[in-house]
């Protein structure tokens, strides 16, 4: 058995929840609004303008949202988390700060491939860190007998096989438009 961190599996949580809602906000330091133009008629012209950036807004938001809600269902399994866990869950914490930079860059990047690129590899990182974060809790540190551990585990990768998949078809259709 692997020997648990002196760090509470509470504050793990804590740690990621905070990440998680400080990155889901600085999505929206990026969207702004436009000044009210000299002309009236204009300004359904300027609100239309942001609908681009709301969609980047939205999908990353969701995308976020998406990884938080599968942290939560892997940390109501764990019993507790030793320092491997830990190191494993800072890296993909890591990986999700770097949504909102790359949410921007998109935007600003819209017709070079590099942005979808960038974007899209970051969240194949966090896919996989997420993964990887499931088998160690599942095998490791739920305290689940290895024949529940491996049916749950199959579960957990069948989902991140499905998540990378949309994440790479999301990525040749980017390059596709820009092309």
């Amino acid at each position: 058995m692997p020997t648990l961190s002196p760090l509470p599996k509470s504050r793990i949580e804590a740690l990621t929840d905070g990440i998680f809602a400080v990155a889901m906000t600085l999505l929206v330091l990026d969207l702004r609004l436009p000044e009210a133009p000299a002309n009236p008629d204009r300004m359904v012209d300027a609100l239309a303008a942001l609908v681009p950036r709301v969609d980047d807004y939205a999908i990353s938001f969701l995308v976020l949202c998406v990884f938080w809600m599968a942290h939560m269902a892997l940390a109501r399994l764990l019993h507790g988390v030793d320092r491997s866990f830990v190191w494993q869950n800072l890296l993909f914490l890591l990986f999700t700060t770097f949504v909102p930079p790359l949410t921007a860059f998109v935007d600003h990047n819209a017709s070079r491939p590099e942005a979808a690129l960038v974007y899209g590899f970051n969240l194949l990182a966090i896919i996989g860190l997420e993964a990887a974060l499931w088998r160690r809790g599942l095998y490791r540190l739920a305290g689940l007998p290895r024949d529940e551990a491996t049916t749950l585990w199959r579960v957990a990768r069948r989902r991140g096989l499905f998540a990378g998949a949309v994440v790479a078809t999301g990525i040749v259709l980017a390059l596709v438009e820009i092309e």
